[in-house]
C-alpha cells in the first residue's frame, strides 16, 4: 500500500511538471491607429508583455495585420 501512494504521488509530480508552459500576457492586445495619412510620416506602436509562465517564452514568428 505504501509503495502505491508512493507511485501515485510521483506520477501526478511529473504529470504537473509536463504542464509547466509559458504564457504571454499583454498590456494592450489591440491599438487602433485611426485614420492615416501617407503624407504625415510612418506612425508606430509598441506592445508591451510578459512571460507569467512557468517556462521560457520563445518568439520565433511575428505577423501584422
Amino acid at each position: 500500500m505504501k509503495k502505491l501512494l508512493i507511485f501515485i504521488l510521483i506520477f501526478f509530480i511529473f504529470i504537473i511538471s509536463i504542464y509547466s508552459f509559458p504564457v504571454i500576457k499583454f498590456e494592450n492586445k489591440i491599438y487602433d491607429f485611426g485614420d492615416i495619412k501617407e503624407d504625415e510620416g510612418p506612425y508606430e506602436y509598441e506592445f508591451t508583455f510578459s512571460n507569467t509562465g512557468d517556462e521560457p517564452l520563445k518568439i520565433t514568428k511575428v505577423k501584422a495585420s
